[in-house]
């Protein structure tokens, strides 16, 4: 079993001026002593002009897979968010965590002690996450046979009937909302409540939310109706930055991701009305 690897590990981009970066530290510095000492680096001295900086934060927990507790937290948000993809079923992807890294005889389960539940994976990495009481009884891990950080998981949301190449902005919605309701609890204090500050990475404009793709990027353009926009790509050409937060864009919006090494790419069909 194979799938390409992510380019880069995923990350939340929390993007402000230092202006503001600094305003919250400021904010954050007032905390009480034992959570103040979780506080980040102090940012530099700003410049006289506002410069735009990128913070890019991870996870401090272990990024490959989690404990089925909090797994269960994504098929929640599933549920509460239904209406972003209402015709998606929910599935989670197992994806290499390097570019040389394969899924080659790789086996999933739910291990807890005297406790063992295998789960089924689709030859492209892709499986399902069931409510099982006694799995979430014996707080089972959900881990794999292969190393520590060779493997990662991201949620696999997609409408059905869609070309390869088009994403449909409802869908990336639903996959940020699932991934922030798994991911949240591990950030650190300070950085978690920055971010729900700014409104959570999934709403707010501060906050970048860059989706990594297999191939490199010539172009990405987002269509809803007879409005048109293209989708800032990163500088590697591998990820995309959608507009979740942009409300104006509805959820049927369409994203057509044209690769830079083709030379025709289907054109994105209209999102079915039911």
């Amino acid at each position: 079993m194979r799938a390409g690897p992510l380019p880069a590990p995923l990350t939340w981009l929390f993007s402000m001026s230092v202006f503001r970066i600094a305003l919250l530290a400021a904010l954050c510095a007032g905390l009480p002593p034992a959570l103040a000492q979780e506080q980040p680096p102090a940012p530099a001295e700003p410049s006289s002009q506002e410069v735009q900086q990128t913070v890019d934060v991870q996870s401090t927990r272990d990024p490959d897979l989690r404990p089925y507790r909090t797994m269960l937290k994504g098929v929640d948000a599933y549920a509460d968010h239904l209406r972003l993809a209402p015709a998606a079923p929910l599935r989670f992807m197992l994806i290499p965590a390097t570019p040389t890294g394969k899924l080659d005889g790789v086996t999933l389960h739910l291990s807890a002690e005297n406790l063992s539940i295998p789960i089924p994976l689709a030859a492209n990495g892709s499986f399902t996450l069931a409510r099982d009481k006694a799995a979430y009884d014996a707080n089972a891990d959900l881990v794999s046979n292969k190393k520590r950080d060779t493997v990662r998981w991201r949620a696999d949301i997609h409408t059905p009937g869609l070309p390869a190449n088009v994403r449909r902005l409802g869908d990336l919605r639903m996959e940020c909302e699932i991934r922030w309701a798994v991911e949240q609890d591990d950030l650190p204090f300070v950085r978690r409540n920055l971010f729900r500050l700014a409104g959570g990475p999934c709403h707010s404009s501060l906050i970048h939310v860059p989706y990594p793709v297999f191939r490199k990027l010539l172009a990405v353009q987002a269509r809803s109706g007879e409005r048109t926009a293209a989708i800032r790509i990163t500088a590697d050409q591998q990820r995309y930055v959608p507009p979740l937060h942009d409300q104006t864009w509805d959820d049927d919006t369409l994203l057509t991701l044209t690769y830079a090494d083709e030379s025709q790419v289907a054109t994105a069909a209209p999102a079915s009305t039911q």
